[in-house]
Formats: structure tokens, C-alpha cells, sequence
């Protein structure tokens, strides 16, 4: 690499971290990201359905489920070990970057030490991270954008982990992983966390059709979508994926390739 595209890599990589980044100067859409009111709304919502007559055992053991992991969103919070925050703090270059939630369920931020995101939702993150850097920030103006670390498994051209944009929706999701192999409904998929499945096919294909993101199906780290139906025999391709990120962890990722 020449002296001169050298220095003009050194320059756009620390313009990153200097100034905010094309990501956190585009308005985020609060639609995107479920709020503590929608969640408790679409609670209310499934304890109709589960308290009428008209419904079949199918649509009630779905809806019971999804009350289920509602609640438990609403207590414990959406940010997982392997989630990714991108953070841009006006005029503080330190604090522009992308963090790690750990395994603790908390970032590390320089000179701040750590922050809790127990009980935070993703539409929260905005306003409580403000709230936590104006302990020790005069007026902080701030930028926030969350990664979800998925594993996509099945019928797809690039089975593996990604860590994704959680404003993105799920057919966007899918397509990120290679698109369903030739002949695949993507369909037939469902959505499992722990073994157990938390988005079957029915529901995965309202989903799908309704253009839901990551964040409004409940989707969280370490979930799995299985395409297809079925997982693929060889799983030998799963580690070999390249992870999908967004905004400046899209930068870093390219630059680091370069060198």
C-alpha cells in the first residue's frame, strides 16, 4: 500500500473515532424497536385471544409462549453477551466506538468503568446511556445503534453467526446469511433459543410478511433461525461465515481486512 492511500486509510479510521459517524447522523425510527409500552400492549392483546373461545389450541400455545417471553423482555431486559453497542458521544472521541455487552450484561467505557443494561430495552438504551454519562458529563449528546449476534443455520447460502443490525427485519436477516438455497420456502422457518422453539413457522411467515424487525420478534443473542426447516448436515461452514455488522463496526471490519 502506498505512503499516500496509507495515511488516507489513518485519516478515515481515526475521522471515525473523532467525528460521529454516517450511522448516528441518520435519525433513528422509533418504530423499529418495540417500547416498553408496545410489549406491554401486545401482552394485553395475547390475554385477550388466551381468554376467549374462538380460538384454536395452536393460536393459544403460541400466545401463551409469546406472553411468556414478553414478560420476561420487560424484567430482564433486551442487551445479551454478544450484542454490540455503537456509541457516538459528541466530542468525545474515547467514547465514540463499538462495546461489547459482556457477560455480565454490561459495557465498559473508557474512564467510566462499567454500565449495567440489566432491565434496559433497546428503545431505552438512547435515554439511560445519557442518563449514565451525564453523571460524569456536563449536557451529553449521544448516538446509539445495537448489534444482535444470531446464528443462521439451515438452507442458506452462507450458514453461520452474524452479528446484525437489530432495526434490521428478518427477511433482511436472511437475505445477510445468502438468501434460502434454490427451492427453499423461506417459509418453513422458525426461530429457536435454548433448544426450544420461541418463533415457529407460522408465526415466523406473519413475520416475514409483515416486514418485522429483529427487535419487534423478540429476537435476542445466541437465538437461532433455522431456514428452511431443517438444519443442513455438514456444519462444517458455520464458523467460516463472516460476521455482518453495521455502521462504524462496518468500517473497522473493512479496514481491518485491508491490512
Amino acid at each position: 500500500m502506498s505512503l499516500s492511500l496509507r495515511a488516507l486509510v489513518t485519516s478515515v479510521v481515526c475521522g471515525a473515532f473523532t467525528a460521529i459517524p454516517t450511522w448516528a447522523q441518520q435519525s433513528a425510527n422509533p418504530s423499529l424497536r418495540s417500547s416498553r409500552a408496545d410489549i406491554t400492549s401486545r401482552i394485553s392483546e395475547a390475554e385477550k385471544i388466551l381468554g376467549s373461545g374462538g380460538y384454536s389450541a395452536r393460536i393459544k400455545r403460541t400466545k401463551r409462549q409469546e406472553v411468556a417471553l414478553l414478560r420476561r423482555r420487560l424484567e430482564d431486559g433486551d442487551l445479551q453477551a454478544g450484542d454490540q453497542i455503537l456509541l457516538a458521544v459528541d466530542g468525545e472521541k474515547d467514547l465514540t466506538n463499538t462495546f461489547p455487552v459482556s457477560a455480565a450484561r454490561s459495557i465498559t467505557l473508557p474512564g467510566l468503568g462499567d454500565v449495567s443494561l440489566r432491565g434496559v430495552l433497546r428503545s431505552e438504551l438512547e435515554e439511560y446511556l445519557t442518563g449514565e454519562l451525564g453523571k460524569y458529563l456536563r449536557n451529553p449528546v449521544l448516538h446509539v445503534q445495537t448489534t444482535v449476534r444470531l446464528t443462521i443455520l439451515g438452507s442458506v447460502g452462507k450458514p453461520g453467526y452474524y452479528q446484525i443490525d437489530s432495526e434490521r427485519t428478518i427477511g433482511e436477516a436472511l437475505m445477510l446469511a445468502g438468501g434460502p438455497s434454490t427451492g427453499i420456502d423461506p417459509a418453513k422457518t422458525y426461530v429457536e433459543r435454548g433448544g426450544t422453539v420461541i418463533l415457529d413457522r407460522e408465526a415466523f411467515t406473519d413475520a416475514l410478511n409483515q416486514g418485522s424487525t429483529l427487535d419487534q420478534v423478540n429476537i435476542r443473542a445466541g437465538d437461532q433461525i433455522v431456514v428452511g426447516g431443517a438444519v443442513a448436515p455438514n456444519r462444517s461452514t458455520v464458523g467460516a461465515a463472516i460476521p455482518v455488522l453495521s455502521g462504524l463496526a462496518t468500517l473497522t471490519f473493512m479496514l481491518v481486512q485491508i491490512f
